[in-house]
């Protein structure tokens, strides 16, 4: 044994390992070079695209106010040059800045103001409500700089700086970001009436820099054309400038990026503190709508700051721990290889001798090792013989092969041998049906090569045996199975399909033939898609092509229920099974396919009777009051707008009272029908009592409820009930109900259109009568 600490050792490995460990740390230094590169280029790719979009949002924000202010300015200087009194101007003034306001989420305030700065109209916005005011509250804004700045303007449209809404000289508290956009108004002979105002709140606007810093790899800065910070590295920075606090500007912190960012409109640069990525914002730098002449009071950059520290690779750590882990390993491997080689160098002469023996052996290799003589007597036995034969080594050296065969396997086992010797051939895989101590019979396999002498003759042979009963009696037991599987298959109900990757059919048992029509002749070798095709489930999603539906299902494993197609063209339900299978190194598809006619039929009676109203075939209460709950839920989870129509049948006891409760169903049904007509599939029509129904209308704003209420009560009133007591005409009234803060759940919305229904009744009936609040009067 040669020493782990020898000079021998030492010096191969050495001279071995080095060149190794120099390669190692060469591509290691590269490795990580590169990862830094990338990482970095990454994180500007990252910036730059991010600053892009923030760009676009504030860009669509700013074009979205001037659109704004140029149509509701156009709509004061039509009211201003048309027919009345300045009263009834203002007012129809306040309703148009009413509505808008309404309209848009972000407005705060719409004014119009009068060429010597005094308010005559102002709507403020409190929670989505327009609150017009009175003329004692209204202001003189002359002395307001941004009023000066619409003074000097033309025929276009004035952007504010980004500031803090203000009130009577102070600063609102909480902080209200603004934005205002002003444009004069003109008559008709070009003189100068006014200017109208808009003040949009700049807190969504804002959060999209919040929102960019949380997906920057550092933080996102807004601020005006002098720094004044606007959205800062924390919320205390932000409109310090305003506020005359201490570090309002980015000079005053970074005075050396400030330095660069000022000087350019964009551009990417690494300073002393991290990488910064900057944009512009300034008058002509974007598309205006329609071409307007637009006057920015000040420009603005966005800015992203990634800090050094965030720039460093994030696992850079982990690629040090494997390079130092590839050290250790290497150098543990060359060391053990470098002992290993050593020794074999030292005893490969002693093992030259013996080399051919144990070589001839291994080619042989089994459970017990032998060697026969010229005689075909064991001259060599090692190995586990005793425990198969159940005779010892030394029992069996002297003895024959054939002293321990069965006579059935007697002559085969000479002949094999026989033959083998005369033509100086190996033999493997012999199978014969040997006896041992105890008289078990067993089964051995025999593998062995001849031994030669120096003129060639066989003098022996060396080889192994092994027990291989166990082995044999599983095949048998296989067998056996697949017998009895195959009879299973034979009787069951089911259809049992075995398929390849490829989805081409293996096997096809008697119940596929009697369910699907095809022969086990026909199908085999063919794909089971054609009995599931695409045109008989067109309701299973897919992807782009046609049929993906399907294929995707069948290349999946699973339970699922399809339309199947026999061989005479007749389509059914079938639910069908799929379960993997490995065999022969491959994956097969087991599939059970059952015929689920008459449970389809049985459950679709089931859900009928179940959702619908026997008499009208509508939705009955139950399932309307379901699905209205979860168009509800919809319309307020993605801010949809819904609606709701509750109508009842004028004088229906009437109906029924002079012509009997026969004409009153007719009646029933008839208004049903009529309904289905005008309705769109994805509105919901229930009847919720005797002669009282529902409708709710999804994606509908209450102008297009009350259209469809109108509608519905004009085509019933036209409509000729032909009932089994003769024509009759009859007419509904119809309450209306939408979506809004006040009707949030569904009991809100059906009490509100309950109050809209009796409000219709108490009128004069006949007519349809919108209510907003499931309390108060009818609007």
């Amino acid at each position: 044994m040669v020493s782990k600490c020898s000079s021998t050792v030492l010096k191969y490995f050495l001279k071995r390992y080095l060149p190794v460990a120099v390669l190692i740390l060469v591509i290691s230094a590269g490795v990580l070079y590169t990862q830094r590169a990338q990482y970095v280029e990454l994180v500007k790719d990252h910036e730059i695209n991010l600053i892009k979009g923030d760009y676009i949002a504030l860009s669509s924000w700013l074009a979205s106010g001037i659109e704004d202010i140029s149509l509701i300015s156009g709509l004061v200087e039509n009211r201003m040059i048309a027919d009345g009194s300045f009263a009834e101007k203002y007012d129809d003034i306040a309703k148009i800045f009413s509505i808008f306001g309404q309209e848009r989420r972000n407005c705060v305030q719409v004014r119009y103001i009068s060429t010597k700065g005094k308010e005559l109209v102002r709507i403020n916005m409190d929670q989505g409500e327009a609150l017009r005011v009175g003329s004692e509250f209204l202001q003189d804004k002359s002395d307001r700089d941004y009023f000066k700045d619409i003074s000097n303007l033309g025929d276009g449209v004035y952007v504010s700086a980004f500031n803090l809404n203000e009130e009577f000289g102070k600063v609102v508290v909480p902080h209200a970001p603004v934005l205002r956009f002003a444009k004069k108004v003109f008559g008709d002979g070009g003189g100068e009436l006014g200017s109208v105002i808009i003040n949009l709140s700049g807190n969504d606007l804002l959060s999209v820099f919040s929102k960019a810093s949380d997906e920057s790899f550092g933080q996102v800065y807004f601020v005006n054309e002098n720094g004044g910070w606007i959205v800062g590295p924390q919320e205390s920075h932000n409109w310090r400038f305003l506020l005359g606090q201490k570090d309002g500007f980015m000079k005053d912190e970074f005075p050396e990026q400030w330095a660069i960012i000022a000087e350019e409109s964009s551009g990417q640069f690494v300073g002393s503190n991290g990488l910064y990525t900057y944009t512009s914002l300034k008058e002509g730098s974007f598309a205006v709508p329609f071409s307007f002449k637009v006057k920015f009071k000040e420009d603005w950059k966005i800015i992203s700051n990634v800090a050094k520290a965030d720039l460093a690779v994030p696992w850079s750590n982990i690629t040090l721990l494997l390079i130092l882990f590839l050290y250790i390993l290497s150098g543990f491997l060359f060391w053990r290889k470098t002992i290993s080689v050593v020794e074999q160098e030292k005893v490969s002469a002693a093992l030259k001798k013996s080399e051919k023996r144990f070589m001839d052996v291994a080619d042989a290799a089994g459970e017990f090792i032998w060697e026969t003589g010229p005689d075909g007597c064991f001259i060599f036995v090692t190995g586990r013989a005793q425990d198969i034969l159940g005779y010892s080594s030394e029992e069996l050296i002297g003895r024959s092969p054939f002293d321990f065969v069965d006579e059935e396997s007697s002559w085969e086992v000479r002949k094999e041998f026989l033959d083998a010797a005369q033509n100086g051939k190996s033999f493997t895989g012999l199978v014969f049906k040997f006896v041992n101590r105890d008289g078990r019979k067993l089964w051995l396999e025999f593998n062995g090569v001849p031994v030669f002498d120096e003129q060639g003759v066989v003098t022996g042979f060396r080889g192994a045996s092994s027990d291989i009963s166990g082995q044999r009696k599983a095949l048998q037991d296989l067998q056996d199975r697949e017998n009895m599987l195959q009879s299973i298959s034979d009787s069951v109900q089911d259809a049992l399909v075995l398929m390849d990757e490829g989805g081409l059919v293996h096997f096809w048992n008697p119940a596929a033939e009697k369910i699907f029509g095809y022969t086990a002749g026909e199908m085999l070798g063919e794909s089971l898609q054609c009995c599931i095709l695409p045109e008989d489930n067109v309701d299973i999603e897919g992807g782009g092509e046609e049929g993906a539906g399907v294929n995707e299902l069948l290349a999946n494993y699973g339970s699922f229920t399809v339309n199947v197609r026999r061989k005479g063209g007749t389509v059914f339900p079938a639910e069908v099974l799929l379960s993997p299978l490995r065999k022969d190194e491959k994956w097969w598809v087991v599939g059970t396919i059952r015929d689920v006619t008459e449970r389809k039929e049985a459950e679709d009676k089931l859900r009928k009777l179940a959702t619908t109203d026997p008499l009208t075939g509508l939705s009955n209460r139950r399932f309307f009051m379901e699905s209205s709950e979860d168009a509800l839920q919809r319309s307020l989870r993605y801010e949809r707008e819904l609606s709701l129509l509750v109508m009842d049948i004028d004088f229906f006891k009437n109906v029924n009272d002079m012509f009997g409760h026969d004409a009153g169903d007719d009646v029933l049904k008839s208004l049903s029908a009529v309904g289905l007509k005008i309705l769109r599939s994805i509105d919901v029509f229930g009847r919720i009592g005797g002669e009282e129904f529902a409708i709710l209308l999804p994606d509908t704003r209450l102008e297009g409820a009350k259209l469809v209420a109108e509608r519905f009560r004009k085509e019933i009133e036209q409509a000729r009930m032909f009932t089994r007591s003769g024509e009759l005409t009859i007419t509904v009234s119809i309450g209306v109900a939408t979506l809004n803060e006040k009707t949030r759940t569904l009991e809100h919305l059906l009490k509100a259109a309950d109050i809209g229904l009796y409000a219709a009744k108490n009128a004069g009936r006949n007519r349809v009568e919108v209510q907003l609040s499931p309390e108060g009067s009818v609007d």
